[in-house]
């Protein structure tokens, strides 16, 4: 466990949190990434597994990650974000004008 929210079996990682999209309230789910598959449940019901080239994910906050799964949109809050983001290879767009998280006014300030 890294955090309480993380598990690593074999290597596979395991991460806990709140899933919702347009036509689903949000729900705590479990979800696995190994063996090039992502894969998500909920309580007991497994509710799918795709390849992870089919899931495009990117950090649209410190907290939440949009998810894109075969053209299914949906929003990700993970217990354990710094760790997902890794696993996922969550995309962050730092080319904005507003720059998430101050990170970018921040590299700015660095190298000013």
């Amino acid at each position: 466990m890294v955090d309480g929210s993380t598990r690593f079996i074999g290597g596979m990682a395991q991460f806990t949190g709140r899933l919702q999209g347009p036509s689903l309230e949000p729900s705590a789910v479990l979800i696995d990434i190994g063996d090039g598959r992502f894969r998500v449940s909920a309580g007991r019901l497994h509710v799918g597994s795709w390849a992870l080239e089919k899931i495009t994910a990117e950090r649209t906050s410190i907290y939440k990650f949009a998810l894109d799964i075969e053209g299914e949109h949906f929003d990700f809050y993970p217990d354990d974000p710094s760790t997902f983001s890794d696993s996922i290879g969550a995309i962050i767009d730092l080319t904005e004008a507003k720059g998430r998280f101050g990170l970018r006014q921040r590299i700015e300030q660095a190298y000013s």
